[in-house]
C-alpha cells in the first residue's frame, strides 16, 4: 500500500512537471529590427508583456538597414523583418523566394512626417545648402540599392529640375550615418526617427525636408515573414500579428497634434526609452511620431510608385506586381480577432 501511494505520489509529480514545462515553453520568434521609433507596436508588445500572454518568446536582432534582412529572412534564419520595401525584395521574389510583406509599419503624412530629408549641419550654415537643387554634386548617403530613399532623393531633385543621377550616392546603414556626420564623411541622406532628432540635437544635421513634402502617404515601413514562418508556423504567425497589432494601436492612442502627447504617450515614450536607440525621454517627447495604420494597411499607391522607380533604373527587371509580395490574410484575421481600433480616451 505504502509502495503504491509512493508510485502514485512520483506519477502525480511527474505529471505536474510535464504540465509546467509544457505551459512554460514558448515559441521563439527573431525578429531584426533598425531601432527606430517605427518599431513601437513590437516594443510595446514587449514591454507590456503581450507576445509573453500570447505564448510568444521574442528576440529582437539589430540590422542596419530593411535590405539587409531579404537574405536571412529567406533562409528563415529570422521570422520576421521589419524593413522598407525595397529592390531586392522583389528580386528576391522573382529568384522564388516565398518572403511576404504583410502589414504596414510607417508612413510619412503632412504634419507627422517621421522621415526627413537631412544634410549636415555646416553645409548650411554656411549657405552652401540652402534647397534640394544644392545637392548636386553632394554625397548622398542611402541605405541600400533600391532602397525607397533612393526614389525619395529621386523625386524630391525632380522638383528642382534635377535626378538622383546628379548626386553622388553611397550606400550606408542608418546608424552609420550618424558616425558619418562627425567625421563629415557625408553631406546628406534621409533620416528616420529617432536618428533624425539624435542628429539634429547632437548639432550633427539639420532638417532640409520633411519627406511628406515630396510626396505625402508615402508608406515607407513594413512588416515581413519568412516563407517558414508563415506556412510551417502559421499560428506563431499570426499570434505574432494579432499581438504586434495591439502595440500598434495603443501607440497610436499616444499620438495627439502630431506629437506624442495623447492618452498613452508618457507610457509609450518611457518603452521607447527602453527600447529605441533614443534614451532621452525629453527629446523623444519632441520627435514626429511615425503614422502608423491601426488595421496595418498600406497605402498601395505610394508602393507601386517606389517599384516603378526601382523598374525605370534597373534595379528590378522582370515581371513583377507589388500584388505579388503582399499577403493581407494575417492582418485580415488579427482584426477579426481584435475588433475595431478604438482610441483610447
Amino acid at each position: 500500500m505504502v509502495l503504491q501511494n509512493g508510485l502514485r505520489a512520483v506519477a502525480s509529480a511527474a505529471a505536474l512537471l510535464v504540465l509546467a514545462s509544457s505551459a512554460s515553453a514558448a515559441d521563439k520568434v527573431k525578429v531584426a529590427i533598425i531601432g527606430g521609433t517605427s518599431d513601437a507596436g513590437i516594443y510595446i508588445a514587449q514591454a507590456k508583456g503581450w507576445f509573453k500572454e500570447a505564448g510568444l518568446d521574442v528576440e529582437t536582432i539589430r540590422m542596419d538597414s530593411g535590405a539587409r534582412m531579404i537574405g536571412p529572412l529567406s533562409t528563415g534564419d529570422i521570422d520576421v523583418g521589419t524593413g522598407v520595401i525595397s529592390a531586392g525584395l522583389y528580386n528576391a521574389v522573382l529568384r522564388g523566394i516565398k518572403v511576404k510583406v504583410v502589414a504596414s509599419k510607417g508612413r510619412n503624412v503632412l504634419g507627422q512626417s517621421f522621415q526627413s530629408i537631412v544634410v549636415r549641419k555646416d553645409l548650411i550654415d554656411s549657405g552652401k545648402v540652402k534647397s534640394v537643387a544644392d545637392l548636386v554634386g553632394k554625397k548622398f548617403a542611402l541605405t541600400g540599392p533600391g532602397a525607397v530613399d533612393n526614389a525619395t532623393l529621386d523625386e524630391a531633385m525632380q522638383k528642382a529640375g534635377k535626378s538622383i543621377k546628379d548626386v553622388n550616392t553611397a550606400y550606408l546603414g542608418i546608424p552609420a550615418q550618424l558616425a558619418a556626420y562627425q567625421n563629415k564623411g557625408i553631406d546628406a541622406s534621409v533620416l528616420p526617427e529617432p536618428f533624425k532628432t539624435q542628429a539634429i540635437a547632437k548639432d550633427l544635421v539639420r532638417e532640409l525636408m520633411p519627406v511628406a513634402e515630396v510626396r505625402n502617404n508615402m508608406d515607407v515601413g513594413s512588416i515581413m515573414f519568412s516563407d517558414a514562418f508563415m506556412t510551417k508556423r502559421k499560428d506563431v504567425a499570426q499570434k505574432f500579428m494579432n499581438t504586434y497589432i495591439r502595440g500598434v494601436r495603443y501607440y497610436n492612442s499616444a499620438i495627439a497634434e502630431g506629437k506624442l502627447k495623447g492618452k498613452t504617450s508618457a507610457d509609450v515614450i518611457a518603452i521607447l526609452a527602453q527600447y529605441s536607440t533614443l534614451k532621452d525621454k525629453k527629446l523623444l517627447a519632441t520627435i514626429t511620431p511615425t503614422f502608423m495604420d491601426p488595421d496595418g494597411n498600406f497605402n498601395i499607391r505610394s508602393v507601386e510608385m517606389d517599384l516603378a522607380f526601382s523598374k525605370k533604373i534597373g534595379m528590378v527587371k522582370g515581371k513583377i506586381e507589388v500584388a505579388q509580395i503582399l499577403d493581407r490574410s494575417f492582418v485580415e484575421t488579427a482584426i477579426k480577432t481584435l475588433g475595431p481600433y478604438k482610441r483610447e480616451q
